[in-house]
């Protein structure tokens, strides 16, 4: 039997978040019959409603919620009924300012925004799950409900606070971590600038400081300040499964790559990923970004369905300039989340607000109302989703991974390097770019998970890996997966410690050669590096690399202080192959050395010779195969895919060469 995301919602999903309590209740019926209408089956209800639902501390307001459960029950829509505890009231903060976060300079924040708590006051807690446990013990067996919602965009706008009640949960989750005060110093590397500590009262968090703080320090905060937002989704996924079987899954929405949050810790809390994804329209290449993101939420769920949370059918409001999607891009990029493994589509919000600060944020019903084309788009969409019911469950099979890891991606971008214009976000999309260009199904992996199932495995950029990780390394190419290294990487261990030895320690016999000193490269400056007779540009970064034996020199920088040494470098053992890329290469190189490592690799495309700007990804379960083929060009494509198929949403058959319009897309099955 195919994987359902939602075990109560046997169909593709599509809706948004619904917030009735913006609206007089006489609009409600309006709001069913236009939802059936675009063939809506599921809504998140109550992510913004704690204050309607408890309007003083001692005050509770339930009916209007029993009456949107039970109309949209009547409706037969089905609901993911969020916990409220994303925005907590103003009486909240006035009454108990403890509740409200403090950045780094001692400023207390103000409510009048939205999720201005404190992750680790306990105050806020214990309130916000008192309401949880209101929620659930009404709502629990409610037909309607399939799925609960906990929090939302945790971090989005508070994920760290320098409290003093902070500071001493900072304290308690350091003594767990390392024991005792001594461990904290050796690990910390507090004996440079006289830092060290002779007692747990003196550490506390990097607030505002006159130079550089402790890296190790920052990191571990980092850490700590993710982990203190899980433990409150934790804490209330523990109040809804007293009450709440297995059978109803428990999600909150990730933020594709969010740097204040260890996704692959959270996601072994979380029963269906869920992710948001609002790309920026000034970027041309937004729909790279867009498979990227997808691809992590898949590999987040360890392959399973995920769900796209929200997103715009149009215009948002928060950038500096907000435009309106371009024709087709709506419909193209919400397919493309399902391309890559999303078995839901939904959006903030059912219907456009009339007041608030995102009254500009479109919604799947516009204020102009249903003669608009934002809701024929929405419309189209809803209906093309019912029709992709036999690809539910269905799953990507890759053969390459890239590395990532948040505590890298922090350690990587303190303030403290040999560079600060170094982004986890551009390596990623450096090494991920050409290889989604040339076909190929990607996925992201841990360090520190088993990674023999990859033919090859890239890290970007991995600054920082741990024991675990060199041993998880070492054993994918002992055991014949092909690795490559980013530049940068490998440069310290997992408390931000420059190993003894210096670089690359422990797979210095993996890739034959280490790096001697980091170049990096000012902005505007290029440096040539020559690969074979071809010759191409660098940029922002180079290393001075030295090679041990058994190596092959695949690169040399032609130009510059490191003229003549080299700038990539192999190493072919027993069952594998892996490289070391010391340098930024531009795209044409790249892709050029990614392409014939990948054909050393035996890793295949999904299908060969598609056209630039045509994205293939492919999902199988026990229907058959499932072929998307997504035209980002403004002209008509023909992709030759060698097998009958039929178009699932427009039913037309094919035979060998399959055209795709303009910004159009073809959801093919293969029987």
């Amino acid at each position: 039997m195919n994987e359902l995301a939602i075990p109560g919602l046997p169909e593709y999903a599509f809706g948004g978040d619904y917030n009735p309590e913006q609206w007089p209740e006489s609009v409600w019926q309006e709001d069913m019959a236009l939802m059936r209408e675009a063939g809506v089956n599921l809504v998140t209800v109550g992510v913004f409603s704690w204050a309607k639902l408890q309007p003083t501390e001692n005050t509770w307001s339930f009916e209007w919620l029993d009456r949107v459960l039970d109309l949209c029950h009547a409706n037969g829509i089905k609901v993911d009924l969020a916990t409220a505890t994303a925005s907590p009231p103003p009486w909240l903060g006035l009454k108990y300012p403890s509740t409200l976060a403090v950045d780094e300079t001692g400023v207390r924040m103000a409510w009048g925004a939205r999720q201005h708590f404190s992750p680790s006051s306990s105050v806020f807690k214990k309130f916000s799950l008192a309401l949880v446990e209101k929620m659930v013990e009404r709502y629990a067996e409610h037909p309607a409900v399939v799925m609960w919602h906990v929090g939302n965009e945790y971090g989005a706008h508070t994920h760290r606070c320098f409290s003093e009640e902070s500071a001493d949960a900072f304290r308690a989750w350091l003594i767990t971590k390392y024991g005792d005060v001594d461990t904290l110093n050796e690990r910390w590397g507090t004996a440079f600038w006289s830092q060290w500590y002779s007692n747990w009262d003196e550490v506390m968090p990097p607030r505002k400081t006159v130079y550089f703080p402790n890296p190790a320090q920052q990191l571990d905060f980092k850490r700590f300040s993710s982990d203190a937002m899980l433990e409150l989704y934790k804490a209330e996924v523990e109040v809804i499964r007293q009450r709440v079987g297995r059978q109803i899954p428990i999600t909150t929405n990730f933020m594709r790559f969010f740097p204040h949050a260890d996704y692959w810790k959270w996601s072994e809390n979380i029963d269906v990923i869920s992710d948001d994804w609002y790309p920026d329209l000034a970027d041309p290449e937004s729909h790279i970004e867009g498979a990227m993101g997808a691809d992590l939420m898949r590999s987040l769920g360890a392959g399973r369905p995920w769900f796209l949370m929200e997103q715009a059918p149009s215009a948002i409001n928060w950038r500096e300039v907000n435009p309106a999607k371009p024709k087709n891009a709506y419909r193209r990029w919400s397919l493309q989340q399902a391309a890559h493994g999303a078995d839901g589509i939904l959006h903030f919000q059912w219907r456009a607000s009339v007041r608030g600060a995102e009254k500009w944020h479109s919604g799947m019903l516009p204020h102009s109302g249903t003669d608009t084309a934002v809701w024929r788009e929405v419309s189209r969409l809803g209906q093309d989703l019912k029709k992709l019911k036999p690809l539910l469950g269905a799953k990507s099979d890759s053969q390459i991974a890239l590395l990532l890891d948040w505590s890298s991606w922090w350690a990587l971008e303190l303030d403290s390097r040999p560079s600060t214009r170094l982004t986890q976000m551009e390596a990623l999309l450096d090494y991920y770019r050409p290889l989604a260009q040339a076909g190929y199904s990607v996925d992201f992996a841990h360090p520190e998970q088993d990674l023999s199932r990859y033919k090859l495995v890239i890290a970007p950029s991995l600054y920082l890996i741990s024991d675990l990780g060199i041993e998880r390394i070492r054993a994918a190419s002992a055991g014949g997966t092909n690795i490559v290294f980013g530049k940068f990487s490998g440069a310290v261990d997992a408390e931000e410690g420059v190993r003894v030895g210096g670089h690359l320690m422990g797979l210095r016999d993996v890739f034959g050669c280490y790096t001697e000193e980091w170049h990096p490269l000012v902005a505007g400056q290029t440096e040539e590096v020559l690969i074979g007779s071809n010759r191409g540009e660098v940029s922002g970064w180079t290393e001075h690399i030295r090679l041990l034996p058994g190596s092959a020199i695949e690169g040399t920088f032609s130009t510059g202080d490191l003229a003549g040494l080299p700038a990539i470098v192999s190493k072919t053992s027993e069952k594998s192959k892996a490289w070391y890329l010391g340098c930024t290469p531009n795209r044409d190189m790249i892709a050029s050395l990614l392409e014939a490592i990948c054909i050393q690799s035996g890793a295949a495309p999904v299908l060969y010779s598609v056209p630039q700007g045509v994205e293939v990804t492919k999902r199988s379960n026990e229907n058959g195969s499932f072929l998307f083929l997504l035209n980002h060009t403004g002209v008509e494509q023909s992709i030759e895919i060698g097998q009958a198929s039929v178009d699932l949403i427009s039913a037309e058959s094919f035979v060998g060469a399959v055209t795709v319009g303009a910004g159009e897309v073809r959801v093919l099955h293969l029987p």
